[in-house]
């Protein structure tokens, strides 16, 4: 069984919880069909020094699915038809337990993304750089059609899992074409 409090959990609350984050995870969710674990995946490797290639984003992308699509989906679901229902207490108390059990498998997603990234050594990229090189690849791959339709909700995100990066960095690093940061 994968350690549910680990490191990549770890820093997923964290950044999550800064401003910003929240909102430009959920609109790639959302807008894009993406998954927020897997944004949060390629930013907590891009501050390992992570560059991931095709393959291991695809890998990453089918271990993901493999959990989400049968749990993750389903309880979220429930939880977003019900909040238009929550007036009523006992409705409200019973969203909140599906909203637990929705972060409670979340957590077991990433648990299982951490067993099988964690020993993905660094290559001494640009933490800001190697992230964002990282989102961009797995954007790619999950959400082609996206195009510069993305640009703003990286934006936030970027800066929310970097807060002590200098802005002009970050900018510089998302100004790079997607076709000269994919590997």
């Amino acid at each position: 069984m994968c350690a549910l409090d680990n490191p990549f959990w770890t820093y997923s609350l964290t950044t999550y919880a800064r401003d910003g984050a929240a909102a430009a995870c959920l609109d790639l969710q959302d807008q894009y069909d993406v998954d927020v674990n897997l944004l949060l995946l390629c930013c907590w490797l891009g501050t390992e020094g992570v560059a991931l290639d095709s393959e291991t984003v695809r890998r990453a992308i089918q271990l993901a699915d493999e959990w989400a699509g049968p749990v993750i989906a389903p309880l979220r679901a429930v939880r977003r038809h019900l909040k238009p229902l929550a007036v009523d207490s006992e409705i409200a108390a019973f969203r909140e337990q599906v909203a637990a059990l929705e972060l409670s498998a979340e957590q077991i997603q990433q648990a299982r993304l951490h067993a099988a990234f964690e020993g993905l050594s660094g290559s001494g990229d640009d933490p800001v750089r190697a992230a964002v090189g990282n989102l961009r690849l797995y954007l790619s791959l999950a959400a082609p059609g996206a195009g510069d339709g993305i640009q703003d909700s990286l934006l936030k995100l970027v800066r929310a899992a970097f807060p002590g990066a200098a802005e002009a960095d970050i900018v510089s690093a998302l100004a790079v074409p997607a076709s000269d940061q994919t590997r």
